[in-house]
This record gives C-alpha cells, structure tokens and sequence, in this order.
C-alpha cells in the first residue's frame, strides 16, 4: 500500500481550573522527543478564559518516530483502535485519535473522548479515497 503520513497534530484545551503545566506535561508524556507547544488563548462558551495547545509534527522522521511510540503507549489500546478505525477516519482522510488528558498526565494511555488531547494524523494516499486512507491506517496500526 502507498501512503504517507503528512502530519500529526497533538492539542489540548487548558480550561481555568486547570493548570497549563500539567496538560503540557500530559502532552509531553506522548514524545519521545524534544518538541514545542504553541499556546493561544481563548474564551470558552461563557466568557471563561481557556488556553488551547497544540504540537504540529511535519518532519517525516519525527513522524515515524512519534508514530511508533505512540503504538508502544496505546499497546493495550490497539484492538479498539483497529476497530474504530472507519469511525475516526474523516471525509478529509485525517485520523483523530482522542486520550484522556488525566490518564495520559499520569502516564497510563486510555481512549477518551471527554475533555481529551486530541491527536490528527493526515493520512496521504493515492487516489485519495476514504477506503484507500482506512486500508493504508490498518497498514500503520499493525506494524508495530
């Protein structure tokens, strides 16, 4: 199968009665690599101030190796992944896969989709249909 991944995207909120260290540090548990946090501040539904955090990762070697860690913590994890792959797959061939922010900080990798960091995997095949990008995620979830 062809394929690439272009780009991956790891973002959380940091809500007002959380502190921004501790999501970072829960985003941190992800890379085995030194990485920067981009931080931008917003308002939540009811004025509330939030901090949303975001790690792009476009160099492909970085790619591969936050790739494979990330199977290495998601280890228990992976026969949901599998699974839910069709549902986690967009119309734009991006995989979101969704950790609880708690457990991830805590360094135990559990699927959440409640308050969680957000992880965007852009899944580049050829032609670029849906079918194609959901063989191609079967293809990165089993080597391991």
């Amino acid at each position: 199968m062809r394929g690439k991944i272009e780009w991956i995207k790891v973002s959380a909120v940091v809500h007002s009665t959380e502190s921004r260290e501790k999501v970072s540090e829960a985003i941190a548990n992800l890379f085995p690599f030194d990485f920067e946090i981009k931080v931008s501040s917003a308002k939540g539904h009811f004025g509330n101030p939030i901090e949303y955090l975001e790690v792009e990762i476009e160099n492909s070697s970085e790619i591969k190796i936050f790739w494979k860690n990330l199977l290495e913590l998601l280890r228990n994890e992976l026969e949901i992944l599998k699974r839910t792959l069709e549902e986690r797959i967009d119309v734009q061939n991006i995989l979101h896969i969704r950790i609880d922010k708690q457990k991830a900080f805590l360094k135990t990798f559990k699927f959440s989709n409640v308050d969680p960091i957000a992880i965007k995997v852009k899944l580049v095949v050829y032609p670029a249909k849906r079918e194609k990008a959901i063989e191609f995620a079967r293809e990165l979830c089993s080597t391991s």
